[in-house]
């Protein structure tokens, strides 16, 4: 080790600090992002506990497939299932396939393709609905 640097002391200082920040920030990113999933796992449970009791209708599958979206090197494949369904007299169209996936949706790649062929285009569906908001709407609790 050479012994100049360790004497101007300020390197000494510099070298424990490097070696902090090269520890402490990765888990410090890593911590925000577990908390980030965890906070938006835990919101995504109380929104579906919060739906449990929603009425239903009959709906009719208008639109069902996937669709792709790049960002940068990677992609994103998701199911698209829009549905039309009536309350009241009056009639709406809604995607939510489920329950609280605002908050956080996770699709394997074949999760994605039989997502999309349960709901084929002209099926009837059952649709769960807000009754103090009936344009929200989800297939699947």
């Amino acid at each position: 080790m050479d012994i100049t640097y360790l004497i101007g002391g300020l390197g000494i200082v510099g070298s424990i600090l490097a070696a902090i920040c090269t520890a402490v920030v990765p888990l410090l990113i890593l911590g925000g992002v577990g908390y980030y999933l965890y906070d938006r796992n835990k919101k995504s449970m109380a929104y579906r506990q919060s739906t449990q009791n929603w009425p239903n209708t009959t709906g009719t599958v208008l639109v069902s497939t996937t669709r792709s979206k790049t960002s940068g090197r990677s992609r994103t494949t998701y199911p698209v299932v829009v549905y039309q369904y009536t309350v009241d007299g009056k009639s709406f169209q809604c995607q939510t396939i489920k329950a609280g996936e605002q908050y956080l949706n996770v699709r394997l790649m074949g999760q994605v393709q039989e997502t999309v062929n349960r709901y084929p285009i002209g099926s009837n569906v059952t649709v769960y609905y807000n009754p103090s908001n009936p344009a929200e709407a989800f297939l699947e609790k």
